[in-house]
């Protein structure tokens, strides 16, 4: 099954790849006519999209007729041209004849305005500027609509945004981040008649300094309001049934409030369906920060995480959550953000799990069923103010506070026979404090001082009681500290625009974590580092480069353990077409910071059935990675990629656990010595003009090889191997209805000198849906079979939106996991174990609802 993969998708790859070479791009030659007098048209942007909607290129119209570069393949051009309705058609290149367009002149839809031209919107110099009455159709009600029509943008099916083939993590209002990373609720929600033009940024940054220089990779939009003074108000509400009982409910409301000098933005949900509608993350309780960047991981778990993926719901909740976001103008030149964001739950899942463990000299069984219940609480607040008195001088700084309480319940019983319950009570509290200057010291540098400091308590009370036969009562509590100051100062120089970039920053980390175990202190953890670091990068006719180094000077000691080490990271990354291919490369080599991880010394009792004695790291690990892409993103006749990773983890630590059965117990020692991981990925596609399909085939094959001993004297060399193939067709450019077929074998291996285990897994995905003005439905068939030889499952979900005569309402109706399946059977495993186990809340459910806006 390897090699037969492997030969797949280097075998495609090369003659692809020959085909490739021998491929060319044409002149495409066209005149843009008026339709009702035959005038020619001059002014205009053109757009390309293959037929995936993919983002190719654009082109500024400034002739009576053009000379275009395209690739041989199908396209999707959009016309937008002075005064003109948006032109949209699909066409096969080559065209060797000259392609005339006849526009249309509509008076509803008067295009006023179209620009491509460099610009100094307080952030950045490449700007593309459109009109929304230029975009606009006469069934557009939210500002979304429009949004996928502007040039070089792409919107997935959850909101989230493309420009140019890269992600938009910013949407701005006016200029101002109201929204962070929330930004899928404005599009979703802004009408169309509150926004006059979009702009999309390439090199962005909120600062307006580092932005002029261009230093910047990031990009992002900004919807610019047509009035002094707007209020958008919008909301949906579902009633339905849930795991057959009547009382599921689901309340959204959403409110945007735009002045010239404040902006607010307002969020709050309620719903027991088992959807997490909040903006914060579940999995460890905090949202995704870079303050958090260095920070360890807590030694046990928070509770249990929240366990949806995509629409195979598993639980059910009982959750209100809430944001309040604003920004007040105090002054032209001074700024001040405040946000807010809340959240409450309640859910809650039931298991069965059966796991054999084989452990040398010990073999054994487990079983257990139970239930749990996770009850979370999080309130976070930030207050940012930005000061510009000069254009050349910004002092920004940040408040941050997180405050945040879990209760984790749980009843299970061990081996059918033992009963057991816990209660696990867990307080974090995290304050957060950073300041940032900039000095512009010329047009081309800027010089910035930046100052954090992060302090987090995290407490945790876990009450465990085993019941018959074993009657044993355990408490523990656990307090850990963790202090973190850094201090950087960068130096960012333009040799030459865009294409030698220079930034040079030296930085100071200073990092103290402590563990306290019953009210004493059993482990300690302190690290000192200096950073010197190096970059250049820029586009050198078309080759993107950029090159990293840092000299690192790290102290640590680890309870007692110390080490001092000197060491250079470095990351090198380089982005070319040749021979009209796509290339990318790029090679890491860094110190790993799992080594914060494993600093406990102590004895901690995990949960029912494991204590661990303590866990700590010997010395400092390495990271190294080579990443290798080839592609032809452009598309020819056929479309491909292909991608080469390979990874090394050099560096160990120690765990000494027990593990109980209850009635036997073995103590063991595990020490991880090394990781090593290669994958190779493949993709081909292709587009069938004369059935309107895309099919694609995507493969991948992954080796990863890791040692360890066990109790000092077993060396296991474990070994997992897994391949994958998925082939799957798409509906191209058809008007209302579409379908998208994916069918997936996944074989997987893994061995070592005391365990062996295969397994094939099979899935499919049938998707339906069919869209008119006024109707939009969509049906969704998920079928697997987890584990070799069981039976297949089978998930289904429907749903249908249907517009009102009024454009303000929505009536929706949803379906979710219709099947009933408590007994499908999940298989994980590890190089000592093999699980099985079973959830019985599958979340099955039907919602009637509204959805509003005014």
């Amino acid at each position: 099954m390897n090699r037969f993969i492997t030969t797949i998708l280097l075998g495609i790859g090369g003659i692809f790849f020959s085909f490739q070479v021998k491929s060319q791009t044409s002149n495409f030659r066209f005149k843009m006519v008026d339709g009702s007098n035959g005038k020619r048209i001059d002014q205009g942007i053109i757009t390309y999209e293959d037929t995936l909607g993919n983002f190719v290129k654009f082109t500024k119209i400034d002739s009576s007729m053009l000379y275009d570069q395209v690739p041989n393949t199908i396209l999707k051009l959009s016309i937008n041209a002075f005064d003109y309705h948006t032109y949209t058609e699909v066409i096969s290149f080559p065209i060797h004849e000259i392609k005339y367009f006849f526009l249309k002149k509509d008076t509803s839809y008067l295009l006023s305005e179209v620009i491509v031209r460099p610009k100094n919107y307080n952030y950045l110099p490449d700007t593309v500027s459109m009109k929304v009455k230029d975009l606009r159709f006469s069934t557009d009600i939210k500002i979304e609509d429009v949004i996928k029509r502007f040039p070089g943008i792409k919107v997935d099916e959850n909101g989230r945004i493309t420009y140019r083939n890269k992600p938009i993590e910013t949407v701005l209002l006016d200029g101002e981040n109201l929204m962070e990373s929330n930004y899928i609720l404005a599009i979703k929600n802004i009408k169309v008649d509150e926004i006059d033009e979009i702009e999309a940024y390439d090199h962005f940054s909120e600062n307006s300094i580092i932005a002029e220089l261009g230093s910047s990779q990031l990009t992002a939009l900004n919807l610019k309001f047509a009035r002094k003074f707007s209020y958008t108000q919008s909301g949906k509400v579902d009633i339905g049934i849930v795991e057959n009982q009547l009382n599921g409910y689901n309340l959204q409301s959403n409110s945007i409030i735009n002045t010239k000098y404040v902006k607010t933005f307002a969020l709050l949900s309620s719903n027991n369906f088992g959807d997490n509608l909040s903006s914060i993350n579940y999995t460890d309780y905090r949202d995704e920060n870079p303050l958090y960047e260095n920070g360890p991981h807590f030694p046990l778990n928070y509770g249990g995480v929240f366990p949806n993926i995509g629409k195979l719901k598993s639980n059910r909740n009982k959750q209100f959550s809430g944001n309040l976001n604003n920004i007040f103008k105090l002054h032209s030149k001074l700024t001040l953000k405040s946000f807010t964001s809340f959240l409450s739950d309640d859910f809650s899942n039931k298991q069965s799990n059966q796991t054999s463990i084989n452990l040398p000299e010990n073999s054994f069984q487990i079983s257990d069923d139970f239930n749990y219940q996770t009850l979370p609480k999080k309130w976070g607040q930030s207050v940012n103010l930005k000061f510009q008195p000069a254009q050349n001088f910004i002092i920004e700084g940040k408040y941050y506070l997180n405050d945040g309480r879990i209760n984790y319940i749980t009843n299970q019983v061990i081996n059918a026979d033992v009963g057991f319950n816990s209660q696990q009570k867990s307080n974090i509290k995290d304050y957060y404090l950073e300041t940032l200057s900039t000095l512009k010291t010329g047009h081309t540098s800027a010089i910035q001082l930046f100052f954090q400091h992060l302090s987090s308590k995290n407490g945790l009370n876990l009450f465990m009681n085993y019941l018959h036969p074993i009657n044993q009562t355990i408490n523990q509590y656990l307090n850990q500290s963790y202090l973190e100051s850094k201090f950087t100062g960068k130096w960012v120089k333009v040799w030459i625009p865009k294409k030698i970039i220079a930034e040079t920053w030296f930085q100071s980390l200073t990092l103290d974590q402590e563990l306290n175990s019953q009210g004493k202190k059993s482990s300690d953890f302190i690290e000192y580092r200096n950073t010197i670091h190096q970059e250049f990068k820029g586009n050198i006719r078309g080759w993107q480069y950029s090159a990293k180094v840092d000299n690192v000077q790290l102290n640590v000691d680890n309870n007692g353990l110390k080490e001092t080490r000197k060491n250079w990271n470095m990351e090198f990354g380089l982005n070319s077409r040749m021979f009209k291919q796509n290339f990318h490369l790029n090679y890491s080599k860094s110190i790993n910071p799992s080594y914060r991880n494993y600093y406990i010394h102590d004895t901690l009792f995990l949960d029912s059935r494991n204590k661990r004695i303590d866990s700590i790291q010997m010395g400092i690990p390495f990271l190294e990675n080579w990443n290798a892409i080839i592609s032809n993103n452009q598309l020819n006749k056929f479309s491909y990629q292909f991608s080469f990773t390979k990874i090394n983890n050099q560096g160990g630590f120690i765990t000494n656990n027990y593990l109980s059965n209850l009635f036997s117990i073995q103590k063991y020692q595990w020490q991880s010595l090394s990781t090593e991981q290669e994958q190779i990925n493949g993709e081909v596609a292709c587009y069938i003009k004369e059935i309107a399909v895309n099919f694609k085939l995507v493969g991948r094959h992954s080796i990863l090889n890791f040692a360890n001993f066990v109790n000092n004297v077993d060396l296991r060399n474990n070994k997992s191997i897994s391949n994958e193939l998925t082939f799957s067709a798409k509906s191209g450019y058809l008007k209302y209805f579409n379908f998208y077929e994916a069918f997936t074998i996944e074989n997987s291996l893994f061995e070592n000198e005391f365990s062996s285990f295969r397994n094939t897994v099979y899935k499919n995905m049938l998707q339906f849906s069919l869209t008119t003005p006024r109707i939009f439905s969509y049906l969704q068939i998920n079928s697997f079979q987890f584990y070799q030889g069981d039976a297949f499952l089978h998930f289904i979900n429907a749903s249908f939106d249907i517009k009102s005569k009024k454009p303000n309402l929505i009536y929706t109706l949803s379906m979710n996991n219709l099947l009933d399946i408590r007994n499908r059977t999940f298989v994980s495993i590890n190089d000592f174990s093999r699980t099985e186990y079973k959830n019985y809340l599958v979340g099955r459910s039907i919602k009637l609802g509204v959805q509003f806006s005014m």
